[in-house]
């Protein structure tokens, strides 16, 4: 009797579950590194880099026309004026946009490293006359304007 029991009761039947594939899991992981911001970090606003980015064609193109050159002082400066109107027109409003972005690029670099803007200016003259391709006008310190 107590095998019947046993029997009966003591043995669970045995399930097999199966599935046509293997189960899978999918795990998406994303990892996400953020800086703490410190209130006195100074900061390039993005949008210059952009800019320039965008405009370095036309710059180009303008020193490859020797129309303009890398003044001493790490700015833009017309050289050879176009005769055509609009052409020096364009060439204007480029230099002037390109000037007045590097003028807020070294304003930020001089808050950054905590020293006077004309330094920073000649640093960039400097790398921007060295960066520079051969026959591209560039001014010499003593204001003499000569071909690379």
């Amino acid at each position: 009797m107590f095998f019947l029991f046993f029997w009966l009761f003591g043995c669970t039947p045995t399930v097999k579950v199966t599935t046509p594939e293997p189960v899978k899991i999918n795990v998406n992981m994303g990892v996400v590194i953020t800086e703490k911001e410190s209130p006195t970090r100074i900061r390039l606003d993005p949008m210059i880099a952009d800019r320039r980015r965008l405009r370095s064609g036309e710059v180009q193109s303008l020193k490859n026309a020797r129309v303009i050159g890398e003044n001493r002082e790490g700015y833009l400066e017309i050289i050879n004026p176009p005769k055509e109107e609009n052409y020096r027109n364009w060439a204007k409003k480029v230099v002037a946009e390109e000037n007045e972005d590097r003028t807020q690029l070294y304003l930020t670099q001089a808050k950054i490293q905590a020293k006077p803007l004309e330094e920073i200016e000649k640093e960039y003259a400097k790398k921007w006359q060295e960066m520079s391709f051969p026959g591209e006008y560039i001014q010499q310190d003593n204001g003499k304007w000569i071909q690379k």
